[in-house]
């Protein structure tokens, strides 16, 4: 499983409208979107949409028509493929979102017999769920009609779509374990930071000086601040994240191993090998060869080794 980062999010406060118990919205992803958490669980389908979700541990590219279910505090944020839209900027991303509190039918609306197989699946969603095949088109569907509705006819319906996803087996966890989030706000603001500039940055070469500016730190003053904060090095960790996200091109399939090397933030092949089979415990190739092989749909989870 991909190695939990400890790198502390936001708190967003998401405020209802006043007609309505949960928010339904559009969203086009903004350019400075921080990792952040909620109390509100969150469903959400990409309509359109180039860039990479960061839940909890785990990295994936966007995909177009994708519905995702973000349980409660579960870390996460989406960035934009900076260069597609930067090329392409009469062309947002589009996405419909609904976010709601697990209590907003009753503290214990979902532990009654009826409704408890709903329940279990927003205790699933605390890994995040990725849901795929018949479902995902049907729930996409409905999602485009909801997110016109207000007040007890959008919350019916809300159900309705719920019960249709806890009944569905055409689901994958996006994290192979429940993801901790220790989350202290005071604390989290400059280690966020530097969070956020890694997600952005990673395929790129990253300064350790221009890191350190982050915190106000010196770069050795900042080694020691992150090394205490996180338990690992600060290139330790943007190694684990371009390796992640590494796995992910790989497991698509669609770039050869130089260019998912080359894509994923990394100076040299070689140098790319010797890190990949450090943290994953095999090459770039026979990790592709080995996910080609997997049925399509299957659980992915590249374990990371120290």
């Amino acid at each position: 499983m991909l190695r939990k980062v400890n790198q502390k999010p936001h708190l967003l406060k998401i405020i209802p409208p006043l007609e309505n118990s949960i928010v339904i919205k559009g969203d086009d992803i903004a350019w400075n979107n921080p990792w952040h958490y909620h109390p509100e669980i969150e469903l959400l389908h990409c309509i359109s949409g180039k860039g990479t979700n960061f839940v909890g541990n785990s990295i994936r590219q966007i995909e177009e028509g994708e519905i995702l279910l973000f349980g409660k505090n579960l870390p996460h944020t989406r960035q934009r493929d900076k260069q597609y839209y930067t090329e392409n900027i009469h062309d947002p991303p589009k996405s419909i979102v609904i976010q709601f509190k697990e209590d907003f039918l009753g503290a214990d609306f979902f532990s009654v017999r009826d409704f408890s197989h709903i329940g279990e699946m927003l205790q699933r969603s605390l890994r995040g769920l990725r849901f795929v095949g018949k479902v995902k088109d049907e729930v996409a569907h409905r999602l485009h009609a909801i997110r016109w509705m207000q007040g007890t006819t959008a919350t019916i319906n809300l159900l309705s779509l719920l019960d249709v996803l806890a009944r569905s087996e055409e689901f994958i966890y996006l994290n192979a374990d429940h993801y901790i989030n220790d989350v202290h706000e005071l604390s989290s603001q400059k280690i966020n930071k530097v969070y956020h500039y890694t997600i952005e940055h990673f395929r790129d070469p990253i300064k350790l000086a221009d890191v350190a500016s982050l915190t106000s730190h010196s770069p050795a003053a900042f080694c020691r601040y992150f090394r205490t904060r996180t338990r690992k090095s600060y290139f330790k960790y943007l190694t684990e994240i371009r390796v992640a996200y590494a796995c992910e091109l790989l497991r698509d399939g669609n770039l050869d191993v130089a260019h998912v090397c080359m894509n994923s933030g990394f100076n040299s092949l070689s140098n790319f090998h010797k890190l990949f089979k450090r943290i994953v415990n095999s090459t770039p190739g026979e990790y592709q060869s080995r996910s080609s092989q997997k049925v399509t749909g299957q659980n992915h989870f590249p374990v990371l080794h120290d």
